[in-house]
């Protein structure tokens, strides 16, 4: 146990990076100026190519951030580290209108490892929101045909969460966990037009708690069945907010802090189940994120209660080896936050991917296409391309595994 003593460095250096994880935008979407941005849909991990799925996935060398109770079968031998990136292409398109853009960004970094016998602990960082959006309008100046006034709206930003995952195997087949953290982070709108320009920045931050259970059934055959439940409470997301406002024109300057609508992190129920075999696991999750407790300070804009639904699978190709390359593969279904206009908007998302040992380490790769279907054609439609690039590497800590 020679090496416990870096800990603490582990520990320091983790908040560090966290911070440098979520400083820069993961978005373009201009219904990112609304709420809280747009949500991060996975971050990353090894298997990425399966979507963001996971709730009853308990795998050796998997830190499942989904489920916090699913993580009990690391290796008691090592502190188990996971860094992730990803790259997307995203293209835009309003009526006859087109754009895209591209972005790269750290997207996760964790460690795990096993604390005493039946306890394991997970801590980490990871996105959780983004906000970035320029939008230009343009309106003819009354009694003034021929003379318009230009505006120009942009954002920029996010949240970001930091937890500490605890698990305890209570049995041979039942673990619980819980996760708790925080998500913070500082977004930026400002509103040009003229020479004058206000700026309203925002920082967020909120406690963040969510509990899960996973259990693994006893079964006879060469099938082995696992499901996991997790909830997560709506807890309030409190606000120091600042008013800027400029006017080259006039030399006037404003600087005030301002109040804003009260806003929550959705309450959150999910449900997983999954079938395993010798070469095959077969998982499927259902996600429901109850927004009501918020209200929009648009008249354009309500929130609506998200449903998602995943399914996926990993085909391992030499199961004999204790390490061997996962293939994968899923599917998902579900519908934004965010209603504009009485238009709902929904998303169809692919991904496949793969898993390959190096050593003791595992170097992952998965690519998802997402879709978004949209109720009118009046909403702005996107479609993105995304790549997830993980490494999950051991430090061992003792030679033989914990009793």
């Amino acid at each position: 146990m020679k090496h416990h003593h870096r800990i603490p460095l582990m520990l320091c250096s983790l908040c560090a990076t966290s911070l440098s994880i979520v400083a820069q935008n993961t978005t373009n979407l201009p219904t990112s100026m609304y709420g809280i941005g747009e949500l991060s849909t996975s971050d990353g991990g090894r298997y990425a190519g399966m979507g963001n799925i996971g709730i009853a996935l308990n795998k050796p060398g998997f830190q499942n951030t989904l489920n916090p109770a699913a993580i009990t079968r690391m290796d008691s031998t090592c502190f188990i580290f996971d860094v992730g990136a990803s790259a997307s292409y995203a293209r835009y398109s309003f009526q006859n209108d087109h754009s895209s853009s591209f972005m790269g960004n750290p997207n996760r970094f964790s460690i795990g490892f096993r604390v005493l016998p039946r306890w394991y602990a997970m801590v980490g960082a990871s996105p959780y929101s983004s906000v970035g959006y320029v939008i230009q309008t343009e309106e003819e100046v009354e009694g003034m045909p021929g003379s318009y006034t230009y505006s120009l709206f942009e954002g920029s930003g996010g949240l970001y969460r930091c937890y500490l995952t605890n698990a305890f195997a209570l049995t041979k087949n039942l673990s619980v966990g819980v996760n708790l953290g925080i998500i913070l982070g500082t977004v930026t709108q400002s509103e040009t037009q003229e020479s004058a320009i206000v700026e309203y920045e925002s920082s967020k931050r909120a406690f963040y708690a969510d509990f899960g259970v996973h259990y693994e059934f006893n079964t006879t055959g060469r099938q082995k069945w696992t499901a996991g439940l997790v909830f997560a409470p709506s807890l309030q997301i409190s606000h120091d907010n600042n008013l800027t406002y400029s006017n080259s024109s006039t030399s006037d300057n404003l600087d005030k802090s301002y109040h804003s609508r009260t806003q929550y992190l959705p309450m959150h129920i999910g449900s997983g189940v999954s079938m395993t075999t010798e070469r095959w696991v077969v998982t499927a999750d259902y996600n429901y994120l109850d927004w009501s407790r918020n209200t929009s300070s648009y008249t354009s804009m309500k929130y609506e209660n998200q449903h998602k639904m995943n399914i996926g699978g990993i085909y391992t190709t030499n199961p004999r080896y204790p390490r061997s390359t996962e293939l994968m593969g899923g599917v998902g279904f579900s519908n934004s936050y965010i209603n504009l206009r009485g238009g709902k908007m929904k998303y169809l998302e692919i991904s496949a991917g793969a898993s390959f040992p190096i050593r003791y380490s595992y170097l992952s790769l998965g690519a998802t296409w997402r879709k978004q279907i949209n109720s009118r054609s009046s909403l702005m439609q996107e479609s993105r391309f995304s790549v997830n690039l993980n490494l999950t590497f051991g430090e061992r800590i003792s030679r033989a595994k914990l009793k």
